[in-house]
């Protein structure tokens, strides 16, 4: 397998072609907001388009074709609200934290990077010779909220935004009508002073759809779950997120936030997409992570701090999660 490196403070698969293949690119001006980079070299090849709208969204479309596995590797800065809609194979993105993202096969996922954090895409051989379309919108909140003229924002869009991990990310199913715009943008050939209108009505278009998917499937997974559920599984997770070092059980939790047992543990991940004790495993490493980094304690010492008694359940939980032991740090 083939594989970049690249150490800086900004960058995604969006715009991986300046980054990795400079020198084997053509770079276009569409328009004064909008650039079109084109690249073709011996396994693979692509376009990838970048606007700055003038809603305050920035819209990028990236086509690409490779003939044999490779990666690349980065470390990206933060980041704003960012909503991605693939088709075809695509990549498996791993995080330093340990989040595993499939981008491919009609997925469909609302992201933010909250902290400086090592991006690593591979692409693999199932893929090759095949497509690989994406579609992503990033925006602030502030902006989101002026757009759709609300301050309460899909619930999905909220969990993001107050996850306390780097790179918190929710896959939802995707809307037929995504697969539709991907091909209006992938193929758009407006051009002079109309391409900008249309690619802002798009951008809006797009928008509006994957807002409208994410409420459905919220109402599709929380059904069954009443606004005074709802209520109390939150209670629940700020419970959790507040005690990680020391949680209560099951049975305590469920009390504390007022629900039954059964209710605690079938509508917590209904709501939050994980178990309980999946949730509170995830946010104790993702702080003993933190905590390495810095330097300032030991490995024993970390995993004391985030729950764990027994080191070695820690470094083994560590490492299937990040991939590498703690010790290996930096």
């Amino acid at each position: 397998m083939g594989a970049a490196t690249i150490d800086g403070t900004d960058g995604d698969l969006d715009r991986f072609a300046e980054r990795v293949l400079r020198g084997s690119t053509a770079v276009e001006a569409l328009s004064p907001v909008e650039r079109q980079m084109r690249w073709d070299i011996v396994d693979r090849s692509g376009f990838t388009r970048s606007t700055a709208l003038r809603s305050g969204i920035g819209l990028t479309v990236t086509k690409l074709r490779w003939e044999r596995s490779w990666s690349m590797g980065f470390d990206h800065g933060i980041s704003r609200l960012k909503f991605v809609v693939a088709r075809g194979p695509g990549p498996l993105l791993t995080t330093s934290e340990g989040g595993r993202h499939r981008l491919e096969g009609g997925s469909f996922h609302v992201s933010q990077i909250k902290r400086p954090v090592r991006l690593q895409f591979d692409f693999d051989e199932r893929g090759a010779d095949r497509d690989h379309e994406q579609l992503s919108l990033e925006v602030d909140r502030a902006r989101l909220s002026e757009l759709l003229g609300t301050q309460v924002l899909p619930a999905a869009v909220e969990r993001v935004l107050s996850s306390p991990r780097a790179y918190p990310s929710d896959a939802h199913p995707v809307a037929p009508a995504l697969f539709r715009l991907i091909d209006e943008l992938v193929h758009c050939d407006a051009r002079g002073p109309s391409r900008q209108l249309y690619l802002e009505a798009k951008g809006l278009e797009v928008l509006a759809v994957m807002v409208d998917g994410l409420e459905e499937g919220e109402r599709a997974a929380s059904s069954a779950l009443s606004a005074h559920d709802v209520d109390r599984l939150e209670r629940a997770r700020q419970i959790v997120l507040g005690r990680i070092d020391a949680p209560p059980s099951l049975p305590d939790l469920a009390r504390l936030a007022g629900l039954n047992e059964a209710k605690l543990k079938a509508g917590f991940r209904a709501l939050f997409g994980d178990t309980v004790y999946g949730y509170l495993r995830g946010l104790r490493l993702d702080e003993a992570y933190r905590l390495l980094r810095q330097r300032r304690y030991s490995v024993s010492e970390v995993a004391a701090r985030v729950g764990y008694a027994n080191p070695s359940k820690f470094a083994a939980a560590f490492r299937e999660r990040f991939g590498i032991p703690p010790s290996h740090v930096s």
